[in-house]
């Protein structure tokens, strides 16, 4: 990342830069957010619930823009059961997920919301605790380990957590924070993307796990698995294998370093001989290690 004044104050004071651009996501900036998110706070505030604001947002508007617009918002409820938040939002709800989470639609914009305790991992017993404090420790990837208070008092300073995020986004390197995950397919994909849009290296850890899975999951599936959560692919079946190349190729190192994804235009991919990769039974395992051949340019 380029030196500037913006990111000599999120290294100085990431917390108080957080704070206020939060807090201008939410009551402040003319973005096409902000009407959804006062009818979001009316609503709580009648219900006297606590939410915090998790994950991707909050990474969004610390680590790519002050401006930065959300694919969505995942909020955290307290104080609530699912039966009151179904019936609190039953003109914006869209669909209820497998964990009992509500996908919302508030002025035409997305909201994932669910219950603190309904929480995967919580309710896995995969991280002690439970309350928001916690929450940073459910997540896979450490750049979305944070959790921001929604809504404050004036004179308050709004609680966030968020110390592993805070120390990822200061050395500017992706990795595994929690590695239990029912979906580990999204965990790739997610992965990979996060570190190229974001520009940041990956960590040992989750290069082994991504050489790991990577080999084990077809591309045709990673590609279904894009489909299924952005609506679109973002990686073609092409991108996917050069960049799990890349990773494999560096994750079995002796000495584990943090591993720099080539951009977009500096891949030069050339494509395979039939007899090189197994389409039929795998998608696109390679055989032999050396026969494919991936270059980075300059």
């Amino acid at each position: 990342m380029s030196s500037s004044p913006t990111d000599s104050a999120i290294l100085h004071d990431p917390l108080r830069v957080l704070r206020k651009r939060l807090s201008d996501f939410v009551t402040r900036t003319p973005l096409p957010w902000h009407g959804a998110m006062r009818t979001l706070l009316d609503v709580f505030r009648q219900h006297e619930w606590q939410v915090f604001v998790f994950g991707g947002t909050l990474r969004d508007l610390l680590a790519v823009s002050a401006t930065a617009a959300p694919r969505d918002v995942d909020l955290v409820v307290a104080g609530a059961t699912g039966d009151a938040l179904r019936e609190a939002f039953s003109r914006e709800l869209i669909r209820i997920n497998r964990f009992g989470g509500l996908r919302l639609q508030v002025q035409k914009l997305p909201v994932d919301i669910w219950t603190l305790e309904s929480t995967w991992a919580f309710q896995q017993k995969l991280v002690p605790g439970g309350d928001f404090a916690h929450l940073p420790q459910t997540t896979f990837l450490n750049v979305e380990a944070v959790a921001a208070e929604l809504d404050t008092r004036k004179g308050r300073a709004r609680r966030v957590y968020g110390e592993t995020f805070f120390r990822a986004v200061r050395e500017q390197v992706l990795e595994i924070n929690l590695e239990e995950n029912p979906y580990a397919g999204l965990c790739v994909v997610r992965s990979l993307l996060t570190a190229r849009k974001l520009q940041y290296a990956l960590g040992p850890r989750l290069g082994r796990y991504i050489a790991h899975h990577g080999a084990r999951i077809d591309a045709a599936e990673l590609e279904a698995v894009q489909l299924s959560h952005y609506g679109c692919v973002r990686l073609d079946r092409n991108q996917l294998m050069q960049l799990i190349r890349v990773v494999s190729g560096k994750a079995g190192a002796t000495r584990p370093r943090p591993i720099e994804l080539p951009r977009a235009r500096q891949l030069e991919w050339t494509p395979p001989r039939p007899q090189q990769f197994d389409w039929y039974s795998r998608g696109w395992r390679s055989i032999s290690r050396e026969d494919a051949v991936w270059k980075s340019t300059g």
